[in-house]
């Protein structure tokens, strides 16, 4: 709302008032360029944001997942998995676009219907482990799966592969377990690394599917590191055209608090606004970057970014990286520069992450 009263709104809009209202004569001195408060806290900030999709148990789970399809329905088991163009850690550090927004595109139209169990009777309460020879997970005697669900045992992978390296290194497990309602299917996902007596739970979410006309799934949960840790709310939505993930994500450990829209279509143009906000300063970053899924390379696009509503800079993306140009009378330092680089990271991860999280409620026909 306009600071001025509706009368002196219409008074400012007679020419010779104009002056009077200030709009003629002088309007003091200009405001200040912007500026990031403190620009090494803020790359600080936005590299905690990314550090928790970049474990070791989160990459493998992330490699790993799309072979999940033999615990689902009997029409799961069938599909292969899609390999998509791949986009690979090239284009960005923790660069996480995978087949998983392809495969929504191919499945979403025929997911199960909301009241179908999410695992086949034959394979509750198991474990599946990796048979080499078949290069594909397949059940075992092993226990410790959840009776309303099943484990899948995770191996270290060596990306872009998405298979176990050789010799097989197991490094954690997933349990997947059915929590659906009446009027939602839910599936809940937990991520653990380590195989002793007591492992670390790096991932735990649910990924729900109510009965909406349109493909759609909400998903809620955490992702940690170990020293970060991710409150993460999103909702995904899919058109025979668009992949839109709208997220929040809250870092408990030093208050920050981001909010991301992203959108990517079928020709891979990857589109956001992503926004982190720490105390009083709001960064935003809004653009959109054509992805060279071919040559694993970076496309093209432009990204502006604000500090508080001021415009502090425009990153360009080329196929040889990214550059960094300051706003009208603002001198980027190397350290907002730096700022700059994880901002376009975080933009990246976040978006992707939330895929491959999505991505085993996909796998399992959900």
């Amino acid at each position: 709302m306009s600071r001025f009263p509706r009368g002196r709104q219409l008074l400012c809009a007679i020419p010779f008032a104009l002056q009077a209202c200030g709009g003629g004569g002088s309007t003091g001195p200009a405001p200040k360029p912007a500026r990031l408060s403190n620009p090494d806290s803020t790359a600080a900030q936005l590299q905690s944001l990314t550090a928790p999709f970049e474990t070791d148990a989160f990459l493998n789970f992330a490699a790993l997942h799309q072979h999940f399809g033999p615990a689902g329905s009997a029409l799961a088991a069938t599909l292969s998995p899609i390999r998509a163009p791949a986009v690979t850690p090239s284009l960005a550090p923790g660069l996480m676009l995978t087949d998983a927004t392809t495969r929504v595109w191919w499945r979403a139209p025929a997911t199960s219907p909301v009241a179908a169990a999410i695992f086949r009777d034959t394979v509750r309460g198991k474990t599946f482990v990796w048979d080499t020879t078949a290069a594909r997970y397949v059940t075992s005697t092993a226990a410790g799966a959840p009776a309303n669900g099943v484990r899948f045992v995770l191996y270290t992978t060596q990306p872009p592969i998405s298979e176990p390296s050789r010799p097989l290194t197991a490094m954690g497990y997933a349990d997947l377990t059915d929590q659906s309602t009446s009027s939602a299917a839910v599936l809940g996902v937990a991520v653990l690394g380590g195989t002793g007596p007591t492992p670390v739970t790096y991932v735990s979410y649910t990924v729900a599917r109510s009965a909406a006309p349109a493909p759609a799934w909400a998903v809620v949960g955490f992702v940690t590191d170990g020293a970060t840790l991710l409150d993460l709310t999103s909702a995904v939505t899919a058109t025979s055209t668009l992949l839109t993930v709208q997220t929040a994500v809250d870092d408990a450990t030093d208050g920050t608090h981001v909010s991301e829209t992203g959108t990517l279509s079928r020709t891979w143009k990857n589109s956001a606004d992503f926004s982190l906000t720490s105390g009083a300063e709001t960064v935003r970053a809004t653009g959109g970057v054509q992805l060279d899924t071919t040559g694993h390379t970076w496309g093209s696009g432009s990204v502006a970014v604000t500090v508080n509503g001021q415009a502090f800079a425009t990153i360009t993306i080329a196929p040889a990286g990214p550059s960094y140009s300051g706003a009208s009378g603002v001198e980027l330092t190397s350290a907002d520069e730096a700022a700059l680089a994880r901002l376009l990271i975080a933009w990246f991860n976040v978006f992707g992450a939330v895929t491959v999280l999505t991505d085993p409620a996909w796998v399992l026909r959900m």
